[in-house]
């Protein structure tokens, strides 16, 4: 954890992303799924998720326009369906797009805020895995 707090461009206490994170989430359609939801199937591109939380074996999708789905199938059936560069999975109950992340906390124990304004904790064993992916993260930008 010290070697990412010792990097120049992290602030200690946050870190604001300068583009705009819509721009680059809409320039990126890499693949769509399909989701049971309620008597029929929709189709979501993974650009529109934001994040998932699971409860049990229920997913909740958090999309980007706002929408929120609940979905009976476990967050781990997800986790394995999407892409890995794209997706990392934070907390047990919580898969965030790295996408879509605006801040990152150091200070608050590894916490981070999405686009939505939801503040997102990172357990203390899945950060490194989450300061990797987002290092490495290489959003797709077309022009």
């Amino acid at each position: 954890m010290n070697a990412f707090i010792s990097d120049s461009i992290f602030d200690p206490v946050s870190i604001n992303f300068p583009k705009s994170v819509e721009e680059i989430a809409d320039s990126v359609c890499l693949q769509k799924l399909l989701i049971p939801f309620y008597d029929r199937k929709r189709t979501v591109s993974v650009d529109e998720i934001v994040r998932l939380e699971g409860c049990g074996n229920y997913t909740n999708f958090y999309l980007k326009d706002g929408t929120k789905m609940l979905v009976s199938r476990t967050l781990k059936e997800y986790e394995t369906l999407l892409d890995g560069q794209a997706f990392v999975r934070v907390h047990k109950s919580c898969i965030v797009n790295l996408g879509f992340v605006r801040k990152f906390f150091i200070k608050k124990e590894g916490e981070i805020e999405l686009i939505d304004g939801q503040q997102v904790k990172i357990s203390r064993r899945r950060a490194q895995t989450f300061m990797d992916r987002f290092r490495d993260f290489q959003p797709v930008v077309l022009s």
